[in-house]
């Protein structure tokens, strides 16, 4: 016999094994490094399964296996999509944001620094931080011409 929950709303009837997981890693770092003078972002690799993921998760997407660990990528990767903002209760408008693709498989959505028209796909795109946010801009001419 199911259960009868018409009209229920509270959620008392929910047990712990159906409420959100929370597995994003929450350790207090910032979600990049630099090194060298590169900003390279923080993401983590499952050992079991190679699945990896950004911003760093203590469980494997793929797998639900607890064997994350951390990864860095960047600070190069290409643009894949991206849009103009032109309307947003929070923030100053416009800005633009855009899928980038690493060499190492992880797309990753951020914000792109510059004028709209100074991005295309498929262009390559160089991580960049600013205080405790990071984000892309349009890669060097040099670097542009080692990812095609």
């Amino acid at each position: 016999m199911k259960p009868n929950f018409a009209g229920t709303t509270s959620g008392d009837f929910v047990g712990a094994d159906v409420l959100p997981l929370n597995d994003l890693s929450h350790n207090g770092q910032r979600q990049f490094v630099v090194i060298d003078d590169k900003v390279m972002l923080r993401g983590s690799q499952s050992a079991s399964s190679a699945s990896k993921a950004f911003p760093q998760r203590e469980v494997c997407l793929e797998t639900g296996s607890r064997d994350m660990e951390e990864m860095l990528f960047g600070p190069f990767g290409t643009l894949y999509s991206f849009a103009a903002v032109h309307v947003s209760g929070t923030r100053p408008t416009p800005y633009t944001i855009g899928y980038v693709d690493f060499e190492n498989g992880v797309r990753v959505l951020g914000q792109l620094e510059g004028p709209e028209t100074s991005f295309h796909c498929d262009q390559a795109v160089e991580l960049r931080a600013d205080g405790d946010r990071w984000f892309f801009v349009p890669a060097p001419a040099a670097q542009a011409r080692k990812s095609v």
